[in-house]
């Protein structure tokens, strides 16, 4: 079987940099030595058992301090490492007011959706186009206008019109959402409430829309490029229903190609066994998981 591998993988480049290359040394570090109580909170960077966020069991696999909640990380008296999908907002402000310290190195694009309901303009209505199941729904509840409408693509329109109260309208799209998605609601709220000075956000952040990547790369690839390709594998957690896993298939669709998800070495091999023919493109989700490395080196042992 011929593998296909795209130049920008499917890794983001600041979780890469930040989390992976210098938070997780330091905690562990911190872990090694002892010098230092440093977790991260489970409750702030995943959901659903780890389905939605950071994997489970491969944040298992750094030996790292992690805790399950905020009170964990107050009884232990722990520095925090508020990282990846921002805080539980109102949990980061009780650890503030009783002297925690707190490594602040959330996802950019992350925060700027933050910012944005912390400075929420009560003159427009915001609509927040994000999963309900997504941890920034536990992370930035508190900070929700009470009129905010929680929209996902099947549905916006029936809960825009069925939630607006005439305000002009605020679309605040969650980060990994694809560009075209956006301007879809955006349309629509221009054409329905034309009326209105609406405005939209601009969240869309360097994973989904930049030369860096994978979504741009996947639609440049030309016809020719693409040509006797009918599967893309895309590596990604058991189960996962993360929005940028949702994204990377959508583009590849897109592109004409049948998206396979592979969570372990086994499920590749069992692929590649009816498939010794064929070629396929290899995508990468953005979220570590346990099962990249493994595939990777087995696909390069059989290249040498």
């Amino acid at each position: 079987m011929k593998v296909k591998m795209l130049k920008n993988d499917g890794r983001c480049r600041w979780l890469d940099k930040i989390f992976l290359q210098q938070l997780i040394p330091m905690m562990q570090e911190a872990k090694r030595t002892g010098e230092k109580k440093v977790c991260i909170i489970k409750d702030w960077i995943s959901n659903d058992q780890g389905h939605v966020g950071i994997d489970l069991d491969w944040l298992a696999s750094l030996n790292v301090d992690v805790v399950e909640n905020y009170k964990e990380a107050l009884e232990g008296n722990y520095i925090v490492v508020n990282s990846g999908y921002d805080s539980i907002a109102n949990e980061e402000a009780v650890l503030r007011e009783h002297g925690i310290e707190i490594i602040d190195k959330p996802c950019p694009f992350v925060r700027k959706v933050r910012t944005h309901l912390e400075a929420a303009d009560p003159d427009y209505q915001y609509v927040l186009l994000c999963e309900p199941n997504h941890i920034i729904i536990k992370n930035f509840e508190s900070l929700f206008p009470e009129d905010l409408i929680m929209v996902q693509m099947e549905n916006y329109r029936e809960r825009i019109q069925e939630h607006q109260n005439g305000k002009p309208i605020c679309l605040l799209p969650y980060v990994t959402f694809l560009p075209k998605q956006v301007q879809e609601i955006f349309s629509f709220i221009n054409e329905e409430y034309a009326d209105r000075e609406n405005m939209f956000l601009n969240t869309t952040c360097m994973w989904v829309a930049s030369k860096v990547s994978p979504v741009v790369e996947i639609n440049s690839l030309t016809n020719e490029e693409l040509e006797g390709i009918h599967d893309a594998l895309v590596i990604a957690s058991p189960g996962s229903v993360n929005k940028s896993l949702i994204s990377l298939s959508i583009t590849c669709q897109d592109r004409g190609l049948n998206v396979i998800v592979v969570s372990s070495l086994e499920d590749y091999i069992n692929y590649e066994k009816e498939h010794e023919e064929d070629t396929i493109l290899l995508v990468k989700s953005p979220i570590p998981n346990e099962a990249e490395t493994p595939i990777v080196e087995y696909i390069q042992s059989k290249e040498r």
